[in-house]
């Protein structure tokens, strides 16, 4: 009897001692799953590896205003920043094909653009500017009559200068470029100036210690965003990476980041 009672308790221990296993591994089980299902946020920003100082490669790196701006961004929104790289021109291609989630290249909101796409909050603002030699004596958009002028390729420069040229009849040789640099075309004559986004071409000539200098008509004052599809997705990413634009405007992570890479504050309209 006692032999019997002694073979009854050690099967059921047996038996609550494999039921407790079972219970342990379906819960590390669970818990393993839990971690397989919790999805990494990523957001794939596209821009253009020669944009000095906005966006551009150096020794092989990723580096500029832009790329800061998006570290950022990406600590604060918690999102895993990738950046994909391709001339100025292909990245809005790029962004209606899905390749990449949104574009950082000194983008600057227009109405047409506003049709087509959902914008963040305003991250900087800028204008463009003639690029000129130093002894030039251009006084007067009228001085540009005819001349030879640079502009990137597909921008919103090459919109506006043509405008200017259109509205002035100036009737300019307009000559677009696609991550090719226009200051040194103007600085050896082959253009007669440039029309360049104003905080590049002040960073560029300093930078490079080129013999030309700015005039700016204050015809352009562009703010910049960053564009998305209009897609029901991109509500929650637009409305993260807008309250870390927010918070960095607030606490002068912005300031900080202009005047480390352009020498003045872009990130303020006045």
């Amino acid at each position: 009897m006692i032999r019997k009672k002694r073979f009854m308790i050690l099967v059921l221990s047996v038996i609550v001692g494999g039921t407790f296993l079972v219970g342990c591994g379906n819960s590390k089980t669970a818990t393993t799953n839990q971690d397989n299902n919790k999805e990494e946020k990523t957001i794939l920003v596209g821009t253009s590896p020669d944009y000095y100082p906005w966006c551009y490669t150096q020794n092989g790196n990723l580096q500029g205003f832009e790329i800061d701006v998006w570290n950022e961004i990406g600590k604060r929104a918690d999102y895993k920043v990738e950046f994909k790289q391709s001339k100025f021109a292909g990245l809005f291609g790029m962004l209606d094909a899905s390749q990449i989630d949104t574009v950082a290249h000194q983008i600057s909101t227009t109405p047409e653009r506003e049709e087509k796409y959902n914008f963040t909050e305003t991250y900087a603002y800028s204008g463009y500017s003639f690029v000129i030699k130093k002894d030039s004596d251009y006084s007067k958009v009228e001085d540009f009559k005819g001349k030879k002028i640079g502009c990137t390729l597909g921008g919103n420069g090459e919109k506006t200068l043509k405008k200017i040229s259109s509205e002035k009849e100036l009737g300019l040789d307009i000559a677009t470029y696609d991550q090719t640099p226009m200051e040194k075309d103007v600085e050896i004559g082959r253009l007669d100036a440039a029309w360049i986004g104003t905080v590049k071409a002040k960073t560029v000539i300093e930078k490079e210690k080129m013999d030309l200098k700015l005039y700016d008509p204050k015809y352009v004052f562009e703010v910049n965003q960053y564009p998305f599809k209009k897609d029901d997705k991109n509500k929650q990413k637009i409305e993260d990476i807008n309250k870390a634009i927010k918070s960095m405007h607030e606490d002068g992570t912005f300031t900080e980041l202009s005047m480390k890479w352009f020498g003045l504050d872009t990130t303020k309209s006045n």
